[in-house]
């Protein structure tokens, strides 16, 4: 019978340079993974513990799903094997053995370790330490003001944000810019830029329905984030960061240079770099944003009453085909039961 290893956590303020050590920390800031001048994908976070210690972090890995999978601010992080390193100021870096789990910081919520590792340790006093620092970052003024996250319907112009929302469709429009087709179930108040790209570049549904179409935002892609959402596959979660509302008309580029101009509608642009956050990252089926994702997704502003939820509305078909159809499961108070509606185009 083998034994559970026994790991021992420094705290942030205790740290000695040179040192390899177990830490754990509330993040106070975070960048997606960018790719680096390597082959590696770099990722950046800054965390805090009881010690009151800011430390800055900077982790290497060849593969996207080996970096901390961060979601937002106040996220607790668990690292093992990181050197502290001393530079203008300390901070760590991965080494030989690194490996990272994070939590939701959310007091109340459950403890559930978010990691790509088929094995990992987690006990009972990890759990007290996660609740711990949960409770010591609700009581503290430790994380910063954070871009809001908010729905389509109430997207203003010239706003920066975050989004989370389901991705429809994908499609390349030239070596710097791709197009993701994105809902979260609302509708957006303002006329939003048409992109049109041939069926056959589209992965995933290439039409919708005019009802849907109304309720499909179109966001262009650029630079370093191509590289992320070219391994995105259509019916993922996503949640994406610093994304900008742009007024105006807006000139597409690549397949869409062509179409009429539109001068009274809004763009929404990802630009490239990744300040302020700025970046994608898809949120697994059972993160409590999701979880409230499809229920709200589920109530559409369509001509049924407005209390009348759609089962599984919200799920895309795996074939690009025009054609594809969906089932509806919707429930009447009428009759007080669940109705089949029979296959519909979308």
């Amino acid at each position: 019978m083998s034994i559970a290893p026994k790991y021992t956590y420094v705290k942030l303020g205790n740290l000695k340079a040179g040192s390899v050590i177990n830490v754990y920390g509330v993040v106070v800031f975070f960048k997606q993974p960018f790719k680096s001048r390597g082959t590696d994908f770099c990722s950046t976070l800054k965390i805090i513990d009881q010690s009151n210690q800011k430390i800055g972090c900077t982790i290497f890995c060849e593969k996207l799903e080996d970096h901390p999978k961060v979601f937002q601010n106040g996220d607790i992080v668990r690292m093992h094997r990181v050197k502290v390193q001393p530079c203008k100021s300390i901070m760590l870096v991965n080494t030989f053995g690194f490996s990272v789990v994070t939590f939701d910081g959310v007091v109340g919520t459950a403890v559930e370790p978010r990691t790509s590792s088929r094995s990992f340790h987690f006990d009972q006093d990890d759990r007290r330490m996660v609740e711990e620092l949960r409770t010591w970052a609700a009581s503290q003024a430790v994380l910063p003001t954070v871009t809001a996250t908010v729905p389509l319907s109430a997207v203003q112009p010239k706003v920066y944000f975050d989004l989370t929302c389901q991705l429809l469709a994908k499609a390349p429009i030239d070596t710097t810019c791709t197009l993701l087709r994105v809902w979260d179930g609302t509708r957006c108040p303002h006329t939003l830029l048409k992109v049109i790209v041939e069926p056959h570049i589209t992965e995933g549904q290439a039409s919708f329905s005019k009802e849907r179409e109304n309720l499909i935002a179109n966001v262009l892609v650029y630079d370093n984030h191509v590289e992320v959402a070219r391994q995105l596959k259509p019916g993922v979660f996503l949640r994406i960061y610093n994304l900008r509302a742009i007024p105006g008309s807006t000139k597409v580029p690549g397949l869409t240079s062509s179409q009429s101009e539109e001068v009274d509608h809004l763009a929404f642009h990802l630009h490239g770099g990744t300040s302020y956050g700025r970046g994608i990252r898809v949120l697994p089926d059972n993160s409590p944003d999701v979880q409230e994702l499809k229920r709200y997704s589920g109530r559409l502003k369509t001509n049924a009453p407005a209390d009348l939820p759609f089962l599984g509305y919200g799920s895309v078909p795996d074939s690009a085909d025009p054609h594809a159809v969906i089932l509806v499961l919707v429930y009447s108070f009428v009759n007080n039961k669940l109705s089949l509606i029979l296959p519909k185009a979308i």
